[in-house]
């Protein structure tokens, strides 16, 4: 046990003063940040060039109300810069009334789009006859054609300022009162909160309101960390062992420890290393709940099961790759073995949606009590209020552990025997018959 923690703690050292781990260290609330600071640089940086579409209006009586629209709207687009000079902000919209022509020789659809190619026209729309009409069935649309779907902003506007003045125009019809609609569509705004508690001594507390934010952000925080600190550390314990083994370092280091502890000691480096980002990634993570007072709506205890499930995902994972670097001799060889491992690993990231959307139901159950998937998913519905029962994690944490035993047993087995193999590929096949063997 002494030589695998002399190589867990020298695989620390190299890693935690290597460059590239100060580096990253540094640069990631950079990273972050800069995000932040881009962002806010280029606020300013829109597209303001005019927006020009022709509209074929078979109505006959909305094309007048969108142009008002349109010349109250651009009215609109200015702000007042810091010097107190007018600056525009956004596009402005030039409407044109189009009306087909049979001299043309083409369908208006056609001269049109040769237009928007030709970019004299941004877009055209097509109102069709019926578009004012209360019928439900009589075909009404509106038809929009651009070559940039990307923008949505004039869509948007379109639609909207076209229903608005239909909806009008058919309560106008229906001799119905705008004003007296309006108070009877008003919603109720729904709260929401947690369950009524009583304190020791009775006196029933106020129910906390829910926040959204925390209750997703929190849960999602927290498993794409140890997702990011997964993939960070097991591949790179996967290229260090499969260069040791390239370089002919593994036959010395085995001269002075067995397979398994030098299998052990640069694991438990590993999970040492990623231990050490967590605590600081965690850190920032409580300061910044402290900082906008949410700390109090984050259990203390989630910051304990963090810390279990990772370990638990590292030990797993990281003996798995450390496995597949002994076993293999070229960086094409492990990267065929890593496609089942990596699935394992995404598989959480692909359950994301229905876990976070219902974490009581009998998938989520199933699917967190799954070994490979259970560090990531089981704190994930610990973090989503009320979380799930206590006997469901203690017999979470009791497969994880019993799996994470017999990775690490095979990680070992495998580790024994491929680090000093050469010549051919490993197969899976293999793998098993080593895996198997009494050697």
């Amino acid at each position: 046990m002494n030589k695998a923690l002399a190589v867990a703690r020298n695989e620390y050292i190299s890693a935690v003063t290597s460059k590239a781990f100060l580096l990253g260290v540094l640069l990631m609330p950079v990273f972050m940040g800069g995000a932040f600071v881009v962002r806010y640089l280029t606020r300013d940086q829109v597209d303001i060039s005019d927006r020009k579409v022709a509209i074929i209006d078979h109505t006959g009586n909305l094309f007048s109300v969108l142009a008002d629209q349109a010349k109250q709207r651009n009215k609109e687009i200015f702000q007042e810069s810091e010097t107190g000079d007018q600056r525009q902000v956004r596009p402005r919209f030039i409407l044109e009334k189009y009306q087909p022509k049979s001299s043309d020789g083409q369908s208006a659809d056609a001269v049109l789009s040769n237009r928007v190619e030709s970019q004299e026209l941004f877009a055209f729309l097509t109102i069709s006859e019926h578009a004012l009409s209360h019928d439900q069935d009589d075909g009404a649309s509106l038809a929009y054609h651009t070559d940039t779907p990307s923008y949505s902003e004039l869509p948007n506007w379109l639609e909207r300022t076209i229903n608005l003045e239909a909806q009008r125009r058919r309560m106008e019809r229906m001799g119905i009162d705008p004003l007296k609609l309006a108070i009877v569509n008003r919603r109720v705004p729904l709260r929401r909160f947690g369950l009524v508690e009583a304190d020791e001594n009775g006196n029933v507390l106020a129910a906390q309101e829910d926040n959204k934010i925390i209750t997703f952000a929190v849960p999602f925080g927290g498993l794409m960390l140890m997702f990011m600190m997964v993939m960070t550390v097991a591949p790179t314990m996967l290229n260090n062992v499969l260069e040791e083994k390239m370089q002919k370092i593994s036959e010395f280091l085995v001269s002075s420890v067995s397979p398994f502890q030098l299998m052990l000691g640069k694991l438990l480096g590993g999970v040492a290393v990623a231990s050490t980002l967590s605590v600081m990634y965690l850190g920032a993570a409580y300061g910044a709940s402290r900082y906008f007072d949410i700390h109090e709506r984050i259990p203390p205890t989630l910051y304990l099961w963090f810390t279990l499930f990772l370990l638990l995902a590292l030990i797993i994972f990281g003996s798995i790759f450390s496995a597949i670097g002994a076993a293999c001799s070229e960086i094409r060889d492990a990267q065929g073995l890593m496609t089942p491992v990596m699935l394992m690993i995404i598989i959480p990231m692909l359950c994301l949606g229905p876990v976070l959307e219902s974490p009581s139901s009998m998938f989520s159950r199933l699917i967190s009590l799954f070994p490979p998937a259970t560090p990531m998913l089981m704190f994930l519905r610990i973090a989503i209020p009320p979380g799930p029962p206590a006997w469901e994690i203690g017999l979470s944490v009791v497969l994880t552990l019993a799996f994470a035993v017999a990775c690490v047993w095979a990680a070992g087995k495998v580790f024994r025997i491929g680090i000093l193999s050469q010549g051919q590929p490993p197969t899976m096949r293999k793998l098993m018959h080593w895996l198997l063997s009494n050697e």
